[in-house]
């Protein structure tokens, strides 16, 4: 299952393009498909590095798929770690696999990424090529803070409308625990996690779902898509 901790004032996304811009570059496909070159290119000519505090580290999301990978967020966080004096930690990954390409709330809740490995021990800056509902960052976060690491902050080169805001407001999660009562937690712990725990966009989704029983279905699929996104062998 993955981890996440209470967000505790957690700032906003660091973003530095747009993901429309992102698409759009000629090599994008191939950096998506694990071209180291394609997305050095990318990095190189959009990360910017003026907002970013310094680090220790700098953790970019790995996603292994037979082998391959989205070698984005790794040239993004190498270029960052270059710009402002961090080392590039490569010992995290994720450890399941799951489609979000083209998902929506339902699919993005049900399967979460999970990661493992070797945290470093210092402060640390997150990063990936895209945040959409902010899942894959928070888990990266809630992975490291569990083992000994400090994040500090989290950047994308690109993010969907309503997604920098990782954290949610207070009233928020407060409306949705009294609106959906046990059921919402009981909902959540499927995933792992309290209700505290969640994005601002997935707090945001399910504010949207009006009815415990709607929120229920948005989790009722939790087993079958826990099968879907089984381990791959990293």
């Amino acid at each position: 299952m993955p981890v996440r901790v209470p967000w505790n004032a957690f700032p906003d996304v660091i973003v530095h393009s747009s993901i429309h811009r992102l698409e759009c570059l000629p090599t994008y496909n191939a950096a998506k498909g694990g071209d180291h070159k394609a997305a050095s290119r990318i990095a190189h000519a959009l990360v910017k590095t003026e907002n970013i505090a310094a680090v220790d580290f700098v953790v970019p999301v790995i996603q292994v798929d037979r082998g391959r990978y989205n070698a984005i967020p790794v040239a993004f966080g190498a270029v960052l770690a270059k710009h402002i004096g961090a080392q590039l930690w490569l010992d995290v990954c994720q450890i399941n696999k799951v489609d979000h390409t083209d998902a929506g709330g339902h699919g993005r809740l049900q399967s979460q990424p999970v990661f493992g490995g070797a945290s470093p021990k210092g402060k640390c800056l997150i990063c990936d090529d895209v945040v959409t509902y902010g899942a894959t960052l928070a888990n990266l976060r809630g992975f490291l803070l569990s083992t000994g690491a400090e994040v500090v902050a989290a950047t994308a080169i690109g993010a969907a409308y309503g997604s920098t805001k990782l954290a949610p407001e207070l009233n928020l999660i407060v409306n949705l625990q009294r609106r959906y009562g046990q059921q919402l937690e009981n909902c959540t712990n499927t995933l792992g996690f309290r209700s505290e725990c969640l994005t601002a966009r997935e707090a945001h989704f399910l504010a949207g779902m009006r009815t415990v029983e709607r929120v229920r279905n948005c989790f009722t699929q939790r087993a079958g898509s826990r099968n879907r996104a089984r381990g791959i062998g990293v």
